[in-house]
């Protein structure tokens, strides 16, 4: 950097020197007593206290979700936090910290009746992760379902990763469909009326007619990721009037079930 030239002369001159000006066409730019200078400075003052308090709850955020990953996974704090600090520029830290208060609030509800249990950072990690960067909350409280059941050992749940990267595939209208088929009193379900009503069955050759656009594209994911299957005789090309769920999708409800069956049946 090079530096400005040295001061000469009388001291008590040199400090009385009126404010100098620089023309810039039709305006004047006054150098010394600006104000603008002066809110500038004070802005640049700023920024060094600002850095150090975003540092600071980078670090605070850092250490509650690195102690919350350190309890329900296999592996210790120290490398588990060392992961998540590396992930924070690809997470926003308010859906972090929705999950775990969510999360947290659902394992206190089973407090007494939970064993809870390690689970590989294989799974642990992805869960997280995904469901840090979900910004519909039903959809990060199912997310906040499965990784509670993972937790625990009395769920009757087993998470495999095969889930948690289908889980990753739906949308909210998907989680909808894939709930509402799952509960039709009849294994073969219309599609007409889903997410929001059942049309009667019927006649099986009566064609039941089509749901809206965007309930066949969610359709057509489940069928996609093998939660649903077709459960009628008409053209495929034509549209998906009935449905019917897979093993998969029963997996799939199940795990991400706020009360799994087999906690629904000691509650009951």
């Amino acid at each position: 950097m090079r530096r400005g030239p040295s001061a000469t002369g009388n001291p008590q001159q040199a400090a009385s020197m009126p404010s100098e000006s620089v023309s810039t066409g039709d305006q004047d730019v006054a150098m010394g007593d600006s104000s603008d200078s002066r809110e500038a400075a004070a802005e640049a003052a700023e920024v060094p206290h600002e850095t150090s308090r975003t540092g600071s709850q980078a670090l605070v955020v850092a250490a509650k979700i690195g102690s919350f990953l350190a309890r329900v996974a296999e592996e210790p704090l120290e490398q588990v936090s060392g992961i998540i600090t590396d992930k924070l520029k690809y997470v926003r830290w308010e859906r972090s910290l929705r999950l775990i208060d969510r999360a947290q609030e659902l394992m206190d509800r089973r407090a007494g009746r939970m064993t809870p249990r390690r689970v590989p950072l294989n799974v642990a990690i992805p869960v997280f992760e995904a469901a840090s960067l979900e910004e519909d909350d039903g959809l990060q409280d199912v997310w906040a379902n499965l990784l509670v059941n993972a937790v625990d050992a009395d769920s009757g749940v087993e998470i495999k990763r095969a889930l948690v990267s289908i889980l990753q595939d739906f949308g909210p209208m998907e989680v909808r469909l894939l709930q509402a088929i799952h509960d039709a009193p009849d294994p073969k379900v219309p599609t007409k009326g889903l997410p929001d009503a059942y049309v009667e069955p019927g006649d099986q050759e009566v064609d039941p007619g089509l749901p809206p656009g965007p309930v066949q594209v969610g359709l057509w994911q489940l069928v996609r990721l093998g939660c649903i299957t077709e459960a009628g005789t008409w053209d495929s090309l034509a549209g998906i009037r009935r449905v019917r769920i897979t093993a998969l999708g029963k997996t799939m409800v199940e795990a991400c079930s706020e009360t799994p069956r087999r906690l629904a049946a000691r509650q009951a």
